[in-house]
């Protein structure tokens, strides 16, 4: 059975206001420690323990170690990404606990210049633990596509 908005506290309800404003700075933080390579900031999004499943042959990674290396893969792949995350949606579990649910489209560029377009879907697992942070505790990753490289020449920003 699910809490009614009516039957939680003031408290409880604006505590799921700001968890709603954390977690959707955590996910516009994945995408920007990716896109701007800021390994340190990437690896302040997750647990410890946490999971990083991207299916399709870029590999599952667990624990601190195993989403580090996740950057390495990610590297190998493109030169650069951009990515727009959008349709945001968040489920409460517990206060301390959700899941989430958003779409992604990124611009990827290869290392010899081309250019692919891909969409995904990000499933998430939240927590929030003893020091108050919410993390990523798991991100599956569903990609819907991944066009082939294309001579589209970037232009530099004007």
């Amino acid at each position: 059975m699910t809490t009614t908005t009516a039957q939680k506290s003031l408290e409880q309800r604006i505590d799921e206001i700001e968890s709603r404003t954390e977690l959707s700075a955590l996910v516009a933080a994945y995408c920007e420690g990716v896109d701007r390579q800021n390994v340190e900031k990437f690896m302040t999004l997750w647990h410890d323990d946490a999971s990083y499943l991207i299916p399709g042959g870029r590999g599952d990674f667990f624990n601190t170690e195993g989403i580090r290396q996740s950057l390495v893969v990610i590297d190998a792949a493109w030169k650069t990404t951009n990515h727009w995350t959008t349709n945001h949606v968040v489920e409460f579990t517990s206060p301390d606990t959700a899941t989430g649910r958003s779409d992604c489209f990124a611009i990827c560029e290869h290392h010899d210049g081309k250019v692919s377009f891909v969409a995904a879907t990000y499933d998430d697992e939240y927590e929030r633990r003893a020091d108050g942070k919410w993390r990523f505790f798991k991100r599956h990753v569903t990609r819907w596509f991944v066009s082939a490289g294309e001579d589209i020449q970037l232009l530099p920003a004007f």
